[in-house]
């Protein structure tokens, strides 16, 4: 044989031979090498790879997310209500020799897939209520049947990623039941919210009721107290041993001589509404000389607990109402009162003394309800 037979018989063997050596898998894809039905190796890298031409075949099977959309089918829900439920599926082959092993090929799986989808959804249904398939819980009952099915279909090879319903209707024979019912659901919702937030409402004004009444008391209750501060005029009270009244003693107030007390032994003074207070009363006589003292603290022109007490005498303090002609001032009286007492102070006699009529200082003196503050 000659060298150019040679040659074009190689050629010949290399085109039959060198097609049925080699194969080239996509990245889409998934190739099975079979040799006379036994499997020798899975291909998942794409690539030329090669086989034994004539001993050993290929089977390829499809790497992608595969989506499928089957019709319609019936369910019955816990209340008795039928749905028609038209759910789509999203799956792909994770094991592709088990998946090869157990149903061939992709129309094996979506038959043996949808079998289990429906019978697991079909259950899950089963256990809801019409309402909360159609809406409020319809994403956890298909996670629950995501879950529950990834599980079965795992032994064919298959990887489950998700199960969504795609639509959710009612036969048309039972379609408006089904609505007088959600209506009837919403309105009982709607009440029950009505009534919890009347009863809220109601507790909330109940409570502003009694926060108004007890902050109009204690209002109530200081104005009355700075009243009666206003007009109360401070009694220092000087008695022996015996409680026996001590009149002509003289007392003291923070190093100040504020006067003597009267046949009552009580005197008469101004004192300041807060802080530290000493008095002292002494009472001179030919026979005797005898004093006493009194420290402590001011609260609102009231003694603290904390008091002191030494000497001969004994020294209180009370605060009383002030009293004009037998009767307890209120504050109309007391104003008017206390405006006579500073026409004497500050217009003795034959002062001439030349203001406007519409002074404050003369309030009283221009008539009855002549008052420019009311």
């Amino acid at each position: 044989m000659n060298k150019q037979a040679i040659i074009a018989l190689a050629i010949i063997a290399a085109v039959v031979i060198i097609p049925q050596a080699t194969f080239i898998v996509d990245e889409r894809e998934y190739a099975l090498v079979l040799q006379l039905g036994e499997h020798k190796r899975t291909v998942d890298e794409p690539g030329l790879n090669f086989k034994i031409p004539l001993i050993q075949n290929i089977v390829r099977l499809d790497k992608r997310i595969q989506t499928t959309d089957v019709a319609a089918d019936e369910f019955l829900t816990v209340d008795m209500e039928r749905l028609l439920i038209d759910h789509v599926t999203r799956w792909f082959i994770q094991d592709p020799l088990q998946f090869y092993v157990t149903v061939r090929n992709e129309s094996g799986a979506l038959s043996r897939l949808q079998n289990i989808i429906v019978a697991e959804l079909r259950d899950v249904v089963s256990s809801e209520l019409i309402l909360d398939v159609i809406s409020g819980q319809r994403e956890t009952i298909m996670n629950r049947v995501t879950s529950r099915s990834g599980e079965r279909v795992r032994e064919f090879g298959i990887g489950l990623i998700d199960i969504r319903m795609k639509q959710v209707d009612v036969p048309s024979e039972v379609e408006e039941s089904v609505f007088e019912r959600m209506r009837a659901e919403r309105e009982r919702i709607a009440a029950r919210h009505r009534a919890e937030g009347e009863e809220r409402a109601l507790a909330i004004r109940a409570q502003a009721d009694a926060d108004r009444h007890r902050i109009l008391g204690e209002g109530e209750a200081r104005a009355t107290r700075i009243f009666a501060e206003g007009f109360a005029q401070d009694v220092i009270i000087v008695t022996d041993e015996n409680q026996v009244p001590i009149p002509g003693a003289l007392v003291i107030a923070n190093r100040r001589e504020i006067g003597m007390t009267d046949f009552s032994g009580r005197l008469i003074s101004d004192l300041p509404l807060s802080g530290n207070i000493h008095l002292s009363a002494r009472l001179e006589t030919p026979d005797e000389s005898r004093s006493g003292e009194l420290t402590g603290q001011l609260d609102m022109g009231l003694l603290t607990d904390e008091v002191h007490r030494s000497g001969d005498l004994h020294i209180s303090l009370t605060m009383e109402p002030v009293i004009y002609h037998g009767y307890t001032a209120d504050e109309e009286f007391y104003r008017f009162m206390k405006s006579l007492e500073a026409y004497q102070q500050f217009l003795p006699e034959g002062t001439t003394l030349v203001l406007g009529t519409d002074s404050e200082l003369f309030d009283y003196l221009r008539g009855p309800g002549a008052n420019s503050r009311d």
